[in-house]
């Protein structure tokens, strides 16, 4: 008798464990989806910080044309804790940084980032370079530089000479912080912008590297 008793508790056990654990990943599931970051959020973010003008600008020239098709050097990533032969993912590393501790909700944005388009960044007034375009229309290197090169002299911008890359940005879930990697010239820097009464300004930047 007092087996079957035992059996049951433990039955009964498993199955509650199992309820929480499958509600607490619909609850996750369901936070996900309620925090929406839309193209226009983006875009006002990048306006915010392609538009400052203090000593951690990022353009001089807001005819500087950026490259819609970001290319840099992998970000430096500590050591998996777990596994001391190898490194953590990048998406791991973000989610450490931003203090997110949801590494799904970083990979959530880098599938919604594949759909933001660098070209609205127009509707600012800013010049994006059709890299992506370009390339898939077998363009090479040296004649999109060639592009660039015509781009600059005809608006006589004669110290530009190449384009600026920055990444897609990822957010925390309070959309108050976000993470962007950045190329201009030979170098680049993964920088963190913190956003306070409404306006973005650079927390802190890291990983600056030199080619």
């Amino acid at each position: 008798m007092k087996t079957k008793n035992l059996l049951k508790i433990l039955i009964l056990t498993i199955f509650l464990i199992s309820c929480r654990q499958n509600n607490k990943s619909e609850s996750q599931a369901i936070e996900l989806t309620q925090i929406e970051i839309t193209d226009e959020f983006k875009l006002e973010f990048y306006n915010q910080i392609l538009s400052d003008s203090s000593d951690s600008r990022l353009l001089f020239d807001k005819r500087e044309l950026i490259t819609n098709w970001p290319e840099m050097t992998p970000p430096i990533l500590p050591i998996d804790p777990k596994n001391y032969s190898k490194t953590i993912s990048h998406a791991e590393f973000i989610s450490d940084t931003l203090k997110i501790n949801d590494v799904d909700f970083v990979r959530k944005q880098f599938k919604e980032n594949q759909d933001f388009d660098f070209l609205n960044l127009e509707k600012n007034g800013f010049k994006v370079i059709d890299v992506k375009g370009l390339k898939e229309n077998q363009i090479e290197w040296d004649s999109i530089d060639k592009i660039a090169e015509k781009y600059y002299e005809e608006n006589k911008m004669i110290d530009f000479y190449s384009f600026f890359h920055i990444t897609k940005p990822i957010f925390n879930k309070n959309l108050n912080l976000a993470y962007v990697r950045i190329r201009s010239g030979s170098g680049g820097m993964t920088r963190i912008y913190e956003k306070k009464n409404g306006i973005w300004r650079v927390k802190y930047e890291f990983d600056v590297w030199v080619e």
